[in-house]
């Protein structure tokens, strides 16, 4: 009986184990797209920072400065 018990209980560990590297598996793989989202929302960011500051340029009318500068 006891022979039983341990041998169930070895069968829970290895099954725990193969589970928590499965886990260990989707945590890098989920690390990983998260980055790459980050990355592009980065992208995102100074993409429309980049057109707002040219939008307010433009009504502020430094960009006919810079043209009569010769910038």
């Amino acid at each position: 009986d006891l022979k039983q018990q341990v041998d169930r209980l070895e069968w829970r560990v290895d099954l725990h184990e193969e589970q928590l590297q499965v886990l260990q598996q989707n945590a890098v793989a989920l690390k990983d797209q998260l980055d790459a989202i980050n990355k592009s929302l980065l992208q995102i960011k100074w993409f429309v920072v980049g057109g707002v500051i040219c939008w307010l340029s433009e009504q502020l009318g430094l960009i006919n400065i810079l043209k009569l500068l010769g910038v």
